[in-house]
């Protein structure tokens, strides 16, 4: 079975021809190609490693506050070969560490200078290889001694919906946040805002992530919150509320006509059944009366945060001024 599968293939093979001028190609390509690469890693190149950043003796109470590079990339000159083996054959653990104490630290700001940089990648040279520069040069970044404090988070951006619904409130989660900063910045932040966003033709509830606006030098833990937009259906809602009056003297009484006026207004359907007379404080001010008129505007001195558009009607009453006997 083998011998004849074997004799098979010896047949095949005979049956192609090869071309002469096409072998004569393949070898001077290949001899072109050696003498290239001979060339090649004789000439000087540069090459870039890239080394991981590890800050020693880190005290625990450091919190950095901005970003902090976790690697820096060293560019080398070298021989080609050399420059080829350290960047692809040779697998060493590339690390750069800095001491804390060797970092220059004011005012809650770390600054690692270029000189700084480059003593901490010397020790780490490869054989052979001459320095050329580093990426970054020069770091840069913020830290706090473990101060912090939280503040609220406010929902910064634009909502429109379409016809006929409305938005009916605004959920954060997390509603406040850790802020972690220097003490020059600490104090002045009160509240921290998410990013500005504009959602337009909103039909039903919208369940979003957004990333939160930090003051430069200042850290939020989270540094992003979900929010929830939501979005309802109105109807109008009719409810007759009383009549109060203020401001009036002790040997005085204010009759009003009507004792209750209606009260109109647009509210959620889910918060429909919720809305009480209760939830209205209307009241005619004792100061506003005047002797020649026989009517007086009605205030709205509360009302629920979560309906719209409310109207009064009647928006004024007749009244009486009664003497009372104390």
């Amino acid at each position: 079975m083998l011998t004849n599968f074997t004799k098979v293939i010896f047949r095949r093979l005979r049956l192609i021809k090869f071309n002469r001028n096409f072998l004569v190609f393949l070898i001077f390509l290949c001899i072109s190609i050696i003498f290239w690469f001979m060339q090649s890693i004789k000439e000087t190149t540069e090459v870039t490693l890239t080394y991981r950043l590890r800050i020693e003796d880190l005290p625990k109470d450091v919190v950095y506050t901005s970003n902090m590079p976790s690697e820096i990339n060293v560019s080398y000159t070298s021989k080609g070969w050399n420059a080829f083996y350290y960047k692809f054959m040779r697998n060493d653990d590339h690390e750069v560490t800095i001491n804390f104490k060797d970092i220059n630290q004011k005012s809650g700001k770390i600054v690692i200078d270029a000189n700084t940089i480059r003593r901490a990648v010397m020790r780490k040279k490869p054989q052979g290889m001459t320095f050329k520069s580093t990426t970054p040069s020069k770091i840069e970044t913020y830290y706090s001694n473990g101060q912090h404090k939280r503040v609220p988070v406010i929902f910064n951006g634009r909502v429109s919906t379409t016809s006929g619904r409305y938005q009916c409130g605004t959920a954060i989660m997390p509603d406040s946040v850790d802020i972690y900063a220097p003490k020059h910045i600490f104090g002045g932040i009160t509240h921290i805002k998410t990013e500005n966003v504009t959602y337009t033709d909103l039909e039903d509830t919208l369940q979003t992530r957004l990333a939160l606006l930090v003051p430069r030098g200042a850290k939020a833990i989270p540094d992003s919150v979900d929010v929830n937009i939501c979005i309802d259906i109105f109807t109008d809602k009719t409810l007759q509320a009383p009549v109060y009056s203020e401001n009036v003297p002790r040997n005085k009484l204010i009759r009003t006509f009507p004792l209750k006026v209606s009260v109109t207004f647009l509210v959620s359907s889910t918060l429909y059944d919720e809305i009480t007379p209760e939830d209205f404080l209307l009241a005619i001010d004792y100061k506003e009366l005047q002797t020649d008129s026989k009517r007086c505007r009605i205030h709205v001195r509360q009302k629920p945060t979560s309906i719209r558009n409310l109207r009064i009607n009647p928006e004024t009453v007749e009244y009486i001024i009664e003497q009372t006997t104390e």
